[in-house]
């Protein structure tokens, strides 16, 4: 993060609060107030009993005792107020950074997401605690500091005023306290920093393990994943017992000080009584006021932690703030076609992935997509074939060469409506957990899609007559990740999901590679009907499935080879000819 201090970025973030915080702060510098009030009554009621006239120490014992009730009002009032009050404006805080940085998210670069620090369960760590870690740093921080300031400075006023020379005793203690709060807060800022880390990677095994169970039960890991969690968890451990000592030790030393103050100040203040320079009472009133200031500056000190946790995740939330990506997945800049009729080009292609930078994946790759035309890409694994859906969904940019679509580049595009002329199916789709009726329109958020469409895109999917024999038709729940159906069943519902938007341009990654035989043949007639009037791109690893394409482009090492119809390529006898005999 770089940039003006964390506190005060996040305190501007509080805006919307600001009259919330600014009657807890008042509720607060009452509160701190309070405490010298208290003292002063306590070293007066003490002394009234030096009153040898039982009626006037009676008369002043039932004045102190109204003040120590008024006291416990105040505070009962004010305390209630400050809690109160901080509480709603922490909340709103929290609630609207938790909002934001999962729309900040959602707006990242896949590059953004290949990072290794950004894994899953490392983002799920941080939404859940971050956004509530930086309250500590908010209004109630400027509370707590109003409260102490006001504690031990109306305390120290007092003082003053009834014995000046045994508070600059007290005083010369004071300095030794706070020095230990500042200590306490820069040795746990780092303890925080590492817990930080270690917790999100503690996360990234939960996430894997449990949105993986069946994997992990099939390969009897059960063991192996909780292991590896509590390692994790142990590191957390040792720091805790780490963090431990170090508050311990320096709580421990301003408790000490403040106790070698009250022997001092005695010391001092009964030679000054023995001189006739001070009354007991108002050496009791010294140590009343400066004692209960000194306390305050103890709780700031064990309020460190939760600072420092506070600017830690507050930096990590603000450098994710800062952070602009490449390719913004929520942008509606750039033009939009009014007629697309759905030729791509892509010229001179260079690419290779920004966490592989030395892996070329496509060398001077060259393809002219032709409109409502079925384009096929076959290789090997690893020689890029993928990777040029990913540059067609603009995922990523090309290091090297263009992609134009109807002449006009890529990037000059507004996303979303490219992105929203494009219909995707893969060799694994991803279903959310809701029904069948909720995952098919999820494929055109921008309207209100209707039943009879979700209808007759089940049907030009070929699942509309597997969906009718469920109990609860298309209100059927298919569970995480559509858990609940096969694997011919959850890609025909892609299917369907990608036809309701009726795209001009459909991609097709091994769509049918993962599945038996006859679902290939159920799911295969589902794509042959959807491509058709469309600019279609497939890749196949069965060349049974692409037989029929206008055109086949073999992919070797990052570029095209090879391309043609399927009975040309094979009497060429070159790549093809070997893929075909291969899978033969």
């Amino acid at each position: 993060y770089s940039g003006r201090a964390p506190f005060f970025t996040v305190l501007r973030m509080n805006s919307p609060e600001w009259f919330y915080i600014l009657l807890a702060c008042l509720a607060c510098i009452c509160n701190g107030a309070a405490q010298p009030a208290f003292g002063v009554t306590l070293s007066k009621v003490i002394a009234i009993f030096q009153e040898c006239d039982p009626n006037i120490q009676e008369k002043g014992v039932l004045i102190y005792v109204l003040c120590f009730i008024g006291i416990g009002l105040v505070t009962l009032f004010t305390m209630f107020l400050q809690s109160l009050l901080f509480a709603i404006s922490g909340e709103s805080l929290t609630q609207r950074l938790r909002a934001k940085i999962f729309r900040t998210l959602l707006q990242q670069d896949i590059v953004y997401f290949d990072q290794p620090e950004n894994n899953t369960g490392a983002l799920c760590t941080r939404l859940a605690t971050e956004a509530s870690d930086v309250q500590g740093a908010t209004g109630v921080r400027i509370g707590t500091v109003l409260q102490n300031i006001s504690n031990l400075g109306v305390g120290i006023i007092l003082a003053f005023i009834y014995g000046w020379s045994l508070t600059l005793i007290m005083l010369a203690f004071v300095p030794f306290m706070i020095l230990a709060g500042f200590l306490q807060t820069y040795l746990l800022t780092g303890i925080a920093d590492k817990d930080k880390k270690v917790l999100e990677e503690a996360g990234k095994i939960a996430v894997e393990s449990i949105s993986n169970i069946r994997t992990v039960a099939q390969l009897t890991k059960e063991q192996y994943f909780g292991d590896e969690y509590c390692k994790k968890l142990d590191v957390c451990f040792k720091n805790s017992i780490t963090r431990a000592h170090v508050f311990g030790l320096l709580f421990g030393f301003t408790d000490a000080i403040m106790f070698f103050g009250i022997a001092a100040l005695f010391s001092f203040g009964a030679w000054r009584v023995q001189q006739g320079a001070m009354t007991f009472e108002n050496v009791m009133l010294i140590l009343n006021c400066i004692l209960f200031g000194a306390m305050a500056v103890g709780q700031t000190a064990s309020l460190a932690p939760d600072y420092s946790k506070a600017i830690s995740s507050s930096k990590n939330i603000l450098s994710l703030f800062q952070r602009i990506p490449v390719i913004d997945n929520s942008s509606t800049a750039g033009n939009e076609l009014a007629t697309f009729d759905g030729q791509i080009d892509l010229v001179d292609l260079e690419f290779h992935y920004p966490n592989r930078p030395e892996v070329q994946v496509l060398k001077k790759f060259n393809l002219t997509i032709e409109p409502n035309r079925q384009t096929a890409l076959v290789g090997s694994s690893g020689c890029g074939k993928s990777t040029i859906i990913q540059l067609l969904e603009h995922f990523y940019d090309p290091t090297g060469g263009r992609i134009l679509v109807n002449q006009n580049e890529l990037p000059s595009l507004n996303l979303q409506w490219w992105r929203s002329q494009i219909g995707f199916v893969s060799q694994e789709p991803v279903l959310f957990d809701a029904t069948i009726t909720e995952n098919i329109a999820y494929g055109d958020t921008a309207r209100e899609v209707s039943m009879e469409e979700i209808q007759q895109a089940a049907k030009n999917a070929n699942i509309d007559d597997f969906i009718q024999n469920l109990p609860q038709r298309y209100e059927t729940n298919i569970g995480s990740r559509g858990t609940q159906l096969s694997g011919g069943q959850k890609q025909r519902i892609a299917i369907a999901r990608a036809l309701i938007r009726n795209p001009k341009v459909l991609l097709l990654d091994e769509a049918t590679s993962a599945l038996d035989t006859e679902n290939e043949r159920i799911v295969q007639e589902a794509l042959d009907q959807a491509s058709k009037g469309r600019t279609t791109v497939v890749i196949a690893h069965r060349l049974s499935t692409i037989q029929n394409s206008d055109r086949i482009c073999v992919v070797h090492r990052g570029r095209i080879v090879e391309s043609g119809k399927h009975d040309e390529l094979l009497a060429r006898k070159g790549h093809y000819y070997r893929l075909a005999q291969s899978k033969n």
